[in-house]
């Protein structure tokens, strides 16, 4: 019995460490592409472990049909303001657009002029060596589906020492990037503050420009979370509102969590329609910001105020704090 134990121990052991071989197939694409990776941490200071890693991920090492046939070694699908050549292929969909290069140096510059969009504008303030941070806010600001995926990305990165082109020398001596620059701290704490990075920048709403809203009855008119809302004029109080739209005040009041003394101010969002019980399906969660209240999130989101409070357990009315998670949905 002991041997066999001893057997199946030794077996498992075999299995852990032949699962851990580095591939020899991966090895050969870190020595293609690596200098491409360096140069695109000097260019646009994105992380040149980061981008191996992905390279390798997203390419299988560029075996890829989208390497191979579109040097696409990113997965970087067609946006509207894409006027590049392009790869039709199946992936989440049938025959979905994707960009094409004549070159993988192409792939890998416009990757890194990918992330420097607005949606990935906070991985900018992580430390550059901190690939962790950067792994999980990629994640977090959207990149891939995969919820596995930022564990491959720093299994990749570990595995294959893919932190040594980050810390290149003559990066270094360049001041591209310090050792100093690689604290991270894998805690629920530290995950929160790269979801919060992340959520600032892409699960907000904006209010839209007066001048792309439509009228009803002469006043700007838009939608937010499926219900409609009109903007309150200079002098305009919730009575004299609601006699210009043919309501009773404590109706309209009462849509927009005003039942109390609350004033009107020019430029509010008055829905003319009951809000909903949570957010559209794209805002999960809000971090309570310094001059924030319960009543202009609710308003900002199109939710019941009652419903905002009870979606996050807390007893209505009370105060919230600064940098508090509050769910959407």
């Amino acid at each position: 019995m002991k041997k066999f134990l001893t057997l199946i121990c030794l077996s498992a052991l075999a299995l852990f460490t032949y699962s851990q071989t580095q591939n020899p197939l991966y090895l050969e694409y870190i020595q293609k592409y690596r200098d491409l990776a360096i140069e695109q941490q000097r260019k646009h200071r994105v992380p040149a472990a980061i981008t191996m890693a992905q390279g390798i991920l997203e390419s299988a090492a560029g075996t890829s049909e989208l390497a191979t046939k579109a040097n696409n070694h990113f997965g970087i699908k067609c946006t509207s303001d894409w006027e590049g050549k392009t790869y039709t292929y199946d992936d989440d969909r049938p025959n979905e657009c994707f960009r094409s290069y004549g070159d993988a140096t192409y792939s890998y510059e416009d990757h890194s002029l990918f992330l420097l969009r607005k949606r990935y504008e906070s991985l900018f303030a992580l430390p550059i060596g901190d690939y962790k941070a950067w792994a999980y806010g990629l994640k977090n600001c959207g990149y891939a589906t995969d919820p596995k995926y930022p564990e491959k990305l720093i299994n990749l990165i570990e595995l294959y020492n893919l932190q040594a082109l980050t810390l290149d020398k003559d990066l270094q001596a360049a001041g591209f990037v310090k050792e100093s620059d690689t604290t991270w701290t894998n805690t629920p704490q530290q995950q929160d503050v790269i979801t919060h990075a992340a959520q600032g920048s892409i699960n907000d709403y904006v209010y839209p420009p007066l001048e792309d809203l439509t009228l009803y009855n002469d006043h700007p008119s838009g939608y937010r979370n499926g219900v409609r809302y009109v903007i309150a004029s200079p002098g305009e109080t919730y009575a004299s509102l609601a006699y210009y739209l043919n309501m009773h005040e404590k109706t309209l009041r009462k849509y927009n969590d005003a039942l109390d003394t609350r004033d009107l101010r020019a430029g509010d969002m008055v829905y003319i329609y009951p809000k909903k019980n949570k957010a559209a399906r794209k805002y999960s969660y809000y971090y309570f910001r310094p001059g924030d209240t319960a009543w202009e999130i609710a308003q900002k989101y199109g939710i019941k105020l009652k419903s905002l409070y009870k979606l996050n357990g807390i007893p209505y009315g009370t105060e919230l704090k600064t940098q508090q998670r509050l769910l959407l949905r």
